[in-house]
């Protein structure tokens, strides 16, 4: 089959932290990957704008040993992503692709192609391959990389759920980037895959950047198998404006060989961006009862039968108006 390949290789720490990433994000999150044009396949550069929506296979390329002649090139298939959009960058001549992650694969590059479409010639190209029926989860392509990465804890976000359901995940920026909508006062939870493949000494610290998350989990999260779930609760706490900014960090760190100390992988870090605001069905509900509190008084309250009642479009304003303002009265102060 003709499938885009997109190539991470281990030239580079930067690279190898690509595919961490890959891994570790929730399915329908956005990836960014550059390359310069040089790499890109022409046929890709004809006509930047109907790669849209075509299906990727995210590979990582072991041997791309900068500084060496004589390399020998693996190619390790990842997950299936989705792109979302392109750009080329004059100033830079660097070719930005967006894509939304999808299912893990297992796909093999058919030794038909051309050297002129891989690696090390091109890392982003269409070419020809097999997708091999077994091996295509996580477990599986942990596996295959571990021994070309870093000792390091793996992980995978699966979703994050609030009560039964999992929590949509926002685009903005033309589909460049993604977002959670977390609301104060709530809890969630955070389903993690965790992988300590080589049983070494490293841990995965979670925190967010707005310290308005309590995350409810020893902290630094370590694991002592070599594959295993976890459910961890947050709650975002109450905040003092109508809508923060925050990130959510996955930063994994490794015990120094002569030290007790743990060194982050800064390299490794993982951020989900989460978007922080105030709950409005509170005050929703609170400006609900408010008004039926004010009907029950002003019904029970004894009144001379010669009092006229307002016109009825009097009184459908008046209580829009009360139920307004209790409501917002409700919410200012919260906020405040």
């Amino acid at each position: 089959m003709d499938t885009i390949c997109a190539f991470s290789s281990d030239s580079r720490e930067l690279y190898k932290a690509d595919i961490y990433r890959v891994l570790a994000l929730p399915k329908n999150h956005i990836v960014h990957f550059r390359y310069k044009k040089i790499y890109v396949d022409d046929y890709l550069l004809q006509n930047p704008k109907k790669l849209k929506k075509q299906s990727v296979a995210i590979f990582f390329t072991h041997g791309n040993n900068l500084g060496t002649d004589e390399n020998t090139f693996q190619h390790f298939s990842v997950r299936w992503a989705t792109i979302t959009t392109t750009e080329f960058s004059l100033e830079t001549d660097v070719f930005h692709i967006y894509m939304k992650l999808g299912d893990f694969c297992n796909v093999r590059v058919d030794s038909g192609n051309s050297d002129e479409k891989i690696p090390p010639t091109k890392f982003l190209s269409k070419l020809n391959c097999t997708e091999v029926g077994e091996g295509n989860n996580w477990q599986s392509r942990i596996l295959a990389i571990k021994n070309y990465f870093p000792k390091i804890t793996f992980i995978h976000l699966k979703e994050i759920r609030n009560g039964w359901r999992g929590k949509w995940i926002h685009y903005q920026n033309s589909k460049k980037s993604c977002y959670y909508n977390l609301t104060h006062g709530n809890r969630y939870i955070l389903k993690l895959a965790v992988s300590n493949p080589d049983a070494s000494n490293t841990k995965i610290e979670i925190s967010d950047s707005s310290e308005e998350i309590t995350i409810n989990c020893i902290n630094p999260l370590e694991s002592s198998i070599q594959f295993d779930d976890h459910d961890i609760s947050i709650s975002v706490k109450t905040l003092q404006v109508f809508k923060q900014a925050s990130l959510l960090e996955f930063k994994p760190s490794k015990k120094e060989s002569d030290a007790d100390e743990y060194k982050v992988l800064g390299e490794y870090s993982t951020n989900i961006e989460l978007n922080l605001k105030l709950s409005l069905k509170r005050p929703l509900i609170f400006g609900l009862f408010s008004t039926m509190a004010f009907w029950s008084v002003l019904l029970a309250r004894p009144m001379s039968s010669s009092v006229n009642w307002p016109s009825e479009s009097v009184l459908v304003i008046s209580t829009l108006l009360f139920y307004l303002s209790s409501s917002s009265l409700f919410f200012w102060f919260n906020k405040k």
